[in-house]
């Protein structure tokens, strides 16, 4: 490289970074400055001119470019260079930063630090030079102050860099080299993050300016909970979490982490410093609290440790120090949450000043409940410190420790509780006088469902004084709704007076915060031994009646008013949540409920009568005390709830999923579902599914509930005994639909397209999806194909040649299709003598066809979202046509005996249109390629006469795509290439030689491509030498029969790759070579297969440790 050629690549780095036009007026994009620079991670020997631009450029973007392209040349093309050039790079890179670090950009020095680091991983155990990479950097720590904080930026990046996984290395090189640097280096740079702040607390580093101690201090408190949350064990800890797991420190980081110092450290740290500084230090005690029981070598140690934590946390809640800052707030409640997880209550309570610490918790906990609006996102970490500290209060004796503490503890949770229910109580009015200033919690659902999740624990604790305390606040609200309610009568909320329209928005939030808390609650009542029996469903009853009449007052108001009295749509969201955690409790033992006594026979004429179970009389207790009925007239009462959301709230999509999903649940439980067969609702709802009576269904955007509607009822319908308890047959159910069929039937082609049959068209296909999901055996599926068959089914076609070009409607059909062809439980089975496969194959090819034709014919779209518009309607097209091909109830070869072009002109429209889509396009979109590359693999499967009669432009095509497809990062996708290449190698092989029609088809295309099986091989063993780790069980498959089908191209690999080592790892890679063949039979038998792909996995781990790219 030259001056010129520097200038160059500064201006493209310029317009890359920056956008500007290059410096010589030449216009590039960004993307083409993209594809020139990239050039330079493309081979090993551009290593030098990386070095020249950091020797001599001034451009600190183009020493970005250098400095990540030389860190992707060394990761990628590591086993080219000798162990001296590593060394040569480390040094001449750690030289670099020693003497231009300070005055380089942030991003630049952070790019060259992480070059230094991936260097020391990967060659850690070539050399100890590798392996002294803390001593050197400890000479950056006793220089100047900026070089101090480039030594722990350096120290920072390495721990990550030996505690994150690289990619193209596996597990267990990663773990060797992390286990290898734990045991050797990490416990120094621990200690070197705390010798770094204590020299900052004793103002040591007199030299340091305030700038430069703010940035050391974030440095090296960063280092410190870096070493903490290092992954000592090889647990890989979900990141994704923000609780914190077990910190298994090694036994030798004992003293330090006991030292009173270390703890005393931090907390002055967070004491005196702003954030993020004293959040930093506040996590690094969070971790230090986290660390292992075994760590300390008695209780004694271990209780002195946890009660200077204590004595810690309690000066914090007294001085309220450091906690006006959010980030600050927020990590002290991840201390206390945490603080009870990893020690016991029993040794809390031995703590000294344990019930001054329990009050100060317990005030701190109801403040920041008060002050909701600044601590919506850690109220949960404090509810889990009283869930944890309730949870363990049976398992401690009332003499141990703190004298009084349960009392103590009783009564500051009741405290908590009390102020939780008011608090959000008082939320609803705050929010609405703000405006919209202030975020309603009930809409955080995140955060919301976090707190209700915490509070059975605590409430059910002392029970009895929170459901007082709950009915307390219940009872008023309820009297003064139902009298206001009483006044709107049938007119709507909106149209009522302003003030009268607030009092209703406040009471229904207020409701609405009630109802949650019942539901949260009751969904915690525990059927466990120990806890049954001690009246809880009493109180359950007390409360849920309050929730069932209010339910019972909302529907008496919509049926009243015609669906113009509706409540907070948000209060129609806690009902649904309170049905769902009162069904999960208390629906699940109606069989033995409904039967009474059970009754076991004898071997005699006698029977022995089995009084009540436990868990029956509390089942029976609940429902007495609810006083609403049973447990039949309390579900018929959820299920006309349910029936009435879908009469009247059919815009709201929120409430008809959440019903819906309720419905579901329902009906897929074994009990629920028997007990949903006796209720009148259900029956209601069974004989009228349309969208007369419910509009929900003729909304466009509720098209997908259609289908799951109509699912739950056809589940329920064809259950053990449906029919007749229903009273309703699986034909009369099917009657509106098939009435709607035959209406649409008759219509002509002008009709059909017209826009009055769009909706009734997606409408009867998105009922027949469901429908025809819920058909699990062959006699149900038997029952729909005769009503569709052979009246119906022509209209599908028919529909698909005519609305081809709309997607809405398209989807709708396709989607149905797809579920009508899948032979999921063997489904589609039908008698020897019957032709129902093949018709049912027709039709399906008939759709596809008609679809496909004209979809074929017409332009792709120039504007607009393409996927949806074309690509996704040709996705499921491709599917339905796998699941037919694929599902084993057609014999295809009577379609060419009878000459039935069925099956021509399916496979020839749908490899049309597999092949009329880009490449690029089919692998940018999952679902597509999916669709195409599962096409491929069945027709190389069942389909190879007519794969290999295709114009060998065609079949090389083919080829390409499955080329392409096989190096996708999707294992399904690489593994339905790979899958392919085994059926084409292994007939091949298994028919080389013979007078077929296809063998020389397939002879002919290899004539005019004789490098197709050499290529595959190159790029199998390639991927599995190279390739990423997901992609290895997939391309072994078709390894072995492609060298039986073609050795030659194994051997012109195996030479090749030969040819690009050095005369050492010739040696070695020929003895690999040798060992892979050795044993191997020339058969494809799965016994041998087996062996074959054993010997590669082992073939690869043992040259990847020293191929050269």
């Amino acid at each position: 490289m030259d001056d010129a050629q520097l200038a160059q690549v500064e201006s493209l780095c310029e317009t890359l970074y920056t956008g500007q036009p290059s410096s010589n007026g030449e216009k590039i994009t960004r993307e083409e400055a993209q594809s020139r620079l990239l050039s330079l991670q493309s081979s090993a020997s551009f290593i030098p001119q990386c070095q020249y631009i950091l020797d001599r450029s001034q451009s600190q973007y183009a020493l970005l470019v250098a400095s990540n392209s030389l860190t992707e040349l060394i990761t990628s093309h590591w086993n080219s260079f000798t162990i001296a050039q590593r060394i040569d790079i480390r040094n001449y890179v750690l030289g670099y930063l020693a003497n231009n670090g300070p005055t380089l950009q942030d991003f630049v020095t952070l790019s060259l630090i992480k070059l230094v680091c991936r260097i020391t991983k990967l060659g850690w155990f070539d050399d100890s030079t590798h392996r002294e990479l803390t001593e050197d950097v400890t000479k950056f720590l006793q220089a100047t102050v900026d070089h101090c904080i480039m030594g722990l930026k350096i120290l920072n990046q390495l721990v990550d860099e030996l505690n994150i996984p690289t990619s193209g290395r596996t597990l267990t090189q990663h773990r060797k080299t992390s286990v290898s640097f734990r045991d050797l280096c990490l416990f120094k740079v621990f200690q070197l993050g705390l010798t770094t702040l204590k020299q900052l607390q004793t103002r040591a580093i007199s030299t340091a300016n305030h700038r430069q101690e703010v940035v050391l201090g974030e440095q090296a408190l960063g280092l410190t909970v870096r070493c903490l949350n290092f992954d000592f064990i090889g647990t890989n800890p979900d990141e994704s979490t923000e609780d914190v797991g077990t910190i298994q420190a090694p036994t030798n980081w004992r003293p330090v982490l006991q030292d009173p110092g270390t703890t005393e450290l931090l907390l002055d740290f967070y004491a005196n410093t702003d954030p993020p500084r004293s959040n930093k230090a506040m996590e690094a005690v969070i971790l230090i609290c986290s660390v292992r029981r075994s760590l300390f070598p008695s209780d004694k140690e271990r209780e002195a440790f946890l009660g200077r934590v204590m004595t810690g946390i309690r000066e914090l809640l007294k001085n309220q120090t450091g906690l006006q800052h959010q980030d600050n707030y927020h990590q002290f409640c991840r201390l206390l949450g945490r603080l009870k997880a990893n020690y016991q209550l029993s040794e809390l309570v031995k703590t000294e000043g344990y019930l001054e610490w329990l009050e100060l918790a317990a005030s701190f906990t109801t403040q920041s409940i008060r002050n909701w609006q600044y601590s919506t996102n850690s109220i949960h970490y404090l509810l889990a410190l009283w869930g944890r500290l309730v949870a363990a209060v049976p398992y401690v004796r009332p003499e141990t420790g703190a004298k009084g503490h349960v009392q103590a503890l009783e009564n500051h949770v009741l405290q908590v509780v009390e102020c939780y229910v008011e608090s959000m109580l008082g939320s609803v009015e705050t929010v609405l006088r703000s405006e919209g200033a202030l975020e309603d919690p009930l809409e955080d659902d995140g955060s919301l469902m976090e707190q209700l999740d915490r509070l059975p624990t605590i409430c059910r604790f002392q029970y009895s004084s929170v459901a007082t305390i709950l009915a307390g606040k219940f009872d008023p609200l309820f009297e003064k709704y139902k009298e206001i309610m009483g006044h709107l009568m049938s007119s709507s909320t909106d149209s009522a007076p302003p003030d009268v329209a607030r009092q209703v928005a406040i009471l229904e939030g207020q409701l609405t915060w009630l109802t949650y808390i019942t539901g949260s609650i009751v969904g915690g009542h525990s059927w466990s031994s120990s806890r049954i029996g001690n009246g809880e469903e009493t109180l359950d009853a007390s409360l849920s009646k309050r929730v069932l009449q209010l339910a019972q007052g909302m529907d008496y108001r919509l049926t009243s008013s015609n669906g113009a009295g509706k409540a907070d749509p948000k209060l129609e969201v806690a009902m649904l949540y309170y049905f769902q955690n009162f069904r999960r409790v208390y629906m699940f033992m109606w069989e033995q409920s409904s039967s009474g006594g059970s009754s076991i026979s004898t071997m005699g004429s006698m029977k022995l009568e089995s009084a009540p179970s436990t868990k029956q009389k509390v089942y029976q207790s609940m429902f007495e005390n609810m006083g609403l009925g049973d447990h039949t007239v309390v579900a018929n009462l959820i299920v006309t709830k349910i029936g009435k959301n879908l009469k009247f709230w059919p815009d709201e999509h929120d409430i008809v999923a959440k019903t819906l999903n309720l419905l579901t649940d329902m009906a897929g439980g074994y009990s629920s579902s028997k007990l949903l067969l006796t209720l009148d609702t259900v029956k209601y709802l069974a004989s009228h599914h349309t969208h007369e009576e419910f509009p929900f269904l003729n909304v466009p955007s509720n098209a997908r509930h259609r289908t799951t509607f109509h699912a739950i009822l056809v589940r329920l319908l064809l259950s053990p005994g449906g029919e007749e308890k229903l009273g309703l047959t699986f034909d009369k159910f099917m009657e509106p639909i098939i009435e709607t069929m035959s209406q649409l039937g008759a219509l002509d082609s002008s009709q059909l397209r017209s826009e009055a049959a769009r909706m009734p068209l997606i409408g009867i296909f998105r009922d027949l999806r469901g429908v025809a999901m819920s058909l699990h055996n062959r006699r149900t599926f038997g029952m729909l194909f005769d009503m569709l068959e052979p009246r119906h089914l022509p209209l599908m076609s028919k529909v698909a040649d005519l609305w081809y070009d709309q997607p809405d409607v398209m989807i709708s059909l396709l989607r149905f299709m797809h579920e009508f062809c899948h032979n999921k439980a063997n489904r589609v089975n039908f008698d020897q003598s019957s032709p129902n496969g093949i018709l049912l194959f027709r039709a399906t090819s008939d759709v596809v066809c008609a679809f496909g034709r004209r979809t074929l014919a017409t332009a792709t779209p120039a504007a607009g979202d393409i996927y949806k518009m074309k690509y996704k309607g040709m996705s499921i097209a491709l599917g339905v046509l796998n699941s037919a091909l694929g599902g084993n109830y057609v014999c295809f070869g009577v379609f060419a005996l009878y000459n039935d072009p069925a099956l021509d002109n399916a496979l020839d429209i749908s490899l049309k249109m597999a092949l009329s889509i880009p490449l690029d396009h089919v692998v940018a979109y999952p679902k597509l390629s999916k669709s195409v590359f599962g096409f491929i693999e069945i027709i190389f499967r069942n389909h190879i006469k007519t794969t290999m009669a295709l114009d060998t432009s065609v079949f090389m095509q083919l080829m390409n795509a499955v080329h392409e497809g096989l190096q996708s990062s999707d294992a399904q996708i690489s593994s339905m290439c790979a899958n392919g290449i085994d059926h084409l190698a292994t007939f091949y092989y298994e028919n080389s030689g013979k007078d077929k029609p296809e063998v020389h088809n397939l002879n002919n295309h290899l004539a005019a491509q004789p490098n197709l099986f050499s290529s595959l091989t190159a790029t199998l063993f390639n991927l599995l030498l190279f390739g990423a780790p997901q992609n290895h069980w997939a391309v072994m498959r078709p390894m072995l029969s492609l060298m039986l089908a073609n050795e030659s191209s194994f051997t012109a690999y195996k030479d090749h790759l030969m040819r690009t080592q050095d005369s050492a790892n010739q040696a070695k890679l020929n003895e690999a070579f040798n060992k892979l063949l050795a044993d191997v039979n020339r058969s494809l038998e799965s016994a041998n297969r087996d062996r074959f792909t054993q010997k590669l996995t082992a073939f690869r781990v043992s040259t990847r440790g020293f191929l050269t790219l």
